[in-house]
């Protein structure tokens, strides 16, 4: 989440320069204070699986260590540590260095990779929209409870689903002209709809002219025909999608049980005879708070029609958790056993990424998943009576 500098503007110039992805051998030197001890991994990710391509472990105060290894060609990484915080990577080989707070990790400082630090600006840019977006939702929220005349209430409520569409499109306009292929796959890949990527399929035409080599960009490709062959619409979710999780739609969702916040377990059977989403998130994954204003606007929409939301958090710091309810608005049923990856519910599901979420019928069988952006309210829009 972090600089969407001014070099976009130099074109053909920086482009050409930018498809002299560097291949051999990484090292990574990092230093952050506060860090916890314990298990740290340098993880590859494509666009179907997770890779583990070095690990380590922080065994004293210093929250100083090394990652090594080889790399083929530019791709996206991250850093993860034991408690599931992590920083995005595009990696390249070479020297790096990364230092900063573990506490603030929006702010690390980061030498020796202009494509990891322009992607950490692109990460910090779209955060603080995604938030304003959030502080605007909420006021339209407080409104409607004021229960001011429609014509107002509509007139912000479009100003508002224009700058969410000017956010996406400023994904796209990233993507089509930074000179770094990992960074236009992960500025695809924060589109919330799909059908945006389909309608806008000459962009990603382009980026892989401009990167022919690279496999991050072949796979994109590869996803882009497998989405128009399938005829992915916005109310499905997109099969790709629903084959990272255990459960695919058609499924009847695995019951389980959890706390709320106040300690009584809830269980997701419990919610049989609505429509329900349950929402896979947490306080500290940034995507998951940018897809929130969504969801929110959604339930506000549906809540007096048979439907309802879970979210199920993969926080561990119960404080964390609660603020992030609080601050986003999220005014459904929550549940948690504070266990980060450890969850009962993530292998139940086969959960590997969030955000995640699975839209329910009233039997509980899945009829949608990974639903975002407009998606969700269409989907609602059409089977909610």
């Amino acid at each position: 989440m972090k600089k969407i500098t001014y070099w976009l503007a130099l074109g053909v110039l920086l482009a050409s320069c930018g498809q002299q992805a560097e291949k051999g051998t990484f090292n990574i030197a990092v230093h952050l204070t506060n860090a916890p001890l314990g298990p740290v991994f340098l993880e590859e990710l494509t666009l179907k699986e997770v890779k583990v391509a070095d690990t380590t472990s922080l065994k004293d105060a210093s929250g100083k260590f090394t990652l090594k290894g080889t790399v083929p060609e530019q791709g996206l990484y991250r850093i993860r540590f034991g408690n599931s915080k992590y920083i995005i990577l595009a990696l390249d080989a070479g020297d790096m260095k990364i230092e900063g707070d573990y506490d603030n990790l929006d702010k690390i400082k980061i030498e020796g990779s202009e494509a990891s630090e322009a992607l950490q600006q692109l990460l910090a840019d779209a955060n603080e929209k995604g938030q304003a977006l959030t502080g605007e939702m909420r006021v339209i929220d407080s409104l409607q409870t004021a229960k001011i005349p429609d014509s107002i209430l509509q007139e912000k409520v479009k100003a508002l689903q224009q700058k969410e569409q000017d956010l996406q499109q400023s994904f796209l306009s990233y993507a089509e002209k930074t000179p770094y292929p990992a960074n236009a796959v992960f500025a695809l890949s924060m589109i919330n709809n799909p059908n945006i990527l389909i309608q806008e399929k000459q962009i990603v035409g382009s980026i892989e002219k401009r990167f022919p080599e690279n496999t991050l960009v072949q796979s994109l490709a590869a996803r882009m025909t497998e989405m128009e062959q399938q005829g992915t619409n916005a109310s499905g979710g997109g099969e790709e999608e629903e084959n990272m999780t255990a459960v695919k739609v058609g499924d009847t969702a695995p019951d389980f049980s959890l706390p709320d916040p106040s300690g009584k377990v809830v269980s997701l059977k419990s919610f049989r005879g609505k429509y329900v989403l349950v929402d896979f998130w947490a306080s500290w994954c940034k995507p998951c708070r940018m897809e929130n204003p969504n969801v929110v606007k959604a339930y506000q929409q549906y809540k007096n029609k048979n439907f309802t939301v879970l979210g199920v958090s993969l926080d561990q710091k119960k404080d964390a958790w609660l603020k992030a309810i609080q601050s986003d608005g999220l005014a459904w049923n929550h549940v948690s056993d504070l266990k980060f990856w450890d969850s009962a519910v993530v292998p139940l599901f086969g959960i590997n990424a969030i955000p995640t979420n699975f839209l329910l019928d009233p039997q509980g069988k899945v009829i949608a998943a990974n639903l975002r952006g407009d998606a969700l309210e269409q989907k609602l829009q059409e089977v909610v009576k």
